[in-house]
Parts: C-alpha cells; structure tokens; sequence
C-alpha cells in the first residue's frame, strides 16, 4: 500500500537505492492500459531527452528491447546483448550521455506487451554479480509500484463515481447515499455495478480498500 502518490513514491524509491548500486542514471517508464506507448513515471540522473527516448524510442529499438521483453523480469545488461553496440539506442543515446554500461528490467508483461521497464546506467564498465542482485531487487519493488499506478489510471471514475467511492468508504447503504446525494436508490445501484466493474472489485470493503491502497479516497 502506497501512502503517497505513486510518482512521489518512484522518485523515492529511486533515491533510496542511489547509494546501494552508485548507478549514474536511473528511471521507470511505464504503460498505461489502452495506451500504445511508455510514459516517465520517475527520472533519477537522465537528461529529460533521454528519459522520453527511454520511453519512446527505447521500446521501438526492436535489437534491445526483445531481450527485455522475452527475460521475464529479468535485468538484462547491455554486454548481454548482441549487437547493442551498433544499436540506435548505444550510438545516438546512451554512450554520447556517458554510460559505459547499464541494465534493463521489464516490470511487467500483458498478452505479451510490457507494462514497465526499469532502466539504469552506469558510469563504470562490466557489472558484478551484486549490482546485478540488487538491480533485480529494485526491480521488484518497482514492479508492485508500476502495478498500482496502472490499477489507479484504470479506475477512470466519474465525479459521480467518486462521490459514490467515497460514500462507501464511510460506511452508508445505498439508501444513504441516495439521500445524500438526491438521487434514486436504482441510481446509486447502477452507478455501484459501474464502479464494481471498473475496479474490479465484487463487495463495498474490497472497493473501499482498493481505493485506500491507491489513494483514489
């Protein structure tokens, strides 16, 4: 459960893993569901050019970004890569920004797209096997995080439906917020099948918690 916003939380996050892996750059992109391309969720040392090709370009660098997609969460480092070197994604960004080397992580794969990747660069050469651990226990914190922020974008609820959301949350029955709000119990019931189906939760607790857990209360 995030108790600040989940951009709050990534840059966070990012910071507090700074001094255990000493990266020179790290961000987390991600994909909002219906959306064909990634957007920043956090930058920690990109220039902004590089975190939008991070975003962008990277994922259409098909050379790269297969490696990622096909490792299942595993992070995949530039020296694992065939060919990386002659990529559009070494040539034109990373080596001219100053990375010497760096790790890719996808958080999160849907019907085979990913949801979110982890990208961090280095200023040094060859990765040892613990910078590699840690690169992949940052990447799992960062998997829930993608997660949650693609569930809160997912909720797309109405003003109305979020009136209702919160209603709920305090404790009234559907005759309360009927009174409340000045409209028909059968209202207040369709909006609550909406709501139900949107979130995908099935019971008034099990909404009110997911909308707790992601701050849409």
């Amino acid at each position: 459960m995030w108790t600040r916003s989940p951009v709050t939380f990534a840059h966070g996050l990012l910071a507090r893993w700074a001094g255990e892996l000493d990266y020179a750059a790290a961000a987390i992109t991600y994909r909002p569901r219906g959306d064909r391309v990634h957007q920043v969720l956090a930058n920690g040392g990109y220039r902004e050019d590089v975190a939008e090709y991070l975003a962008h370009g990277f994922v259409a660098d098909a050379r790269v970004f297969e490696y990622v997609r096909v490792a299942s969460g595993r992070p995949v480092c530039w020296e694992d890569v065939p060919g990386f070197e002659q990529s559009r994604t070494a040539e034109d960004v990373l080596r001219p920004s100053g990375f010497r080397e760096g790790s890719s992580v996808a958080l999160g794969v849907e019907k085979g797209v990913v949801t979110g990747v982890l990208h961090v660069s280095f200023d040094r050469g060859v990765l040892d096997s613990l910078t590699r651990s840690r690169i992949e226990l940052l990447a799992g914190q960062c998997r829930r995080l993608v997660a949650d922020h693609n569930d809160r974008a997912a909720f797309r609820l109405s003003p109305r439906e979020h009136e209702i959301v919160v209603l709920v949350a305090q404790g009234l029955s559907n005759a309360d917020i009927a009174a409340e709000l000045m409209v028909g119990r059968r209202t207040v019931a369709t909006h609550l099948e909406n709501i139900f189906a949107k979130t995908g939760t099935r019971s008034r607790v099990r909404l009110a918690v997911r909308a707790t857990e992601l701050g849409v209360l």
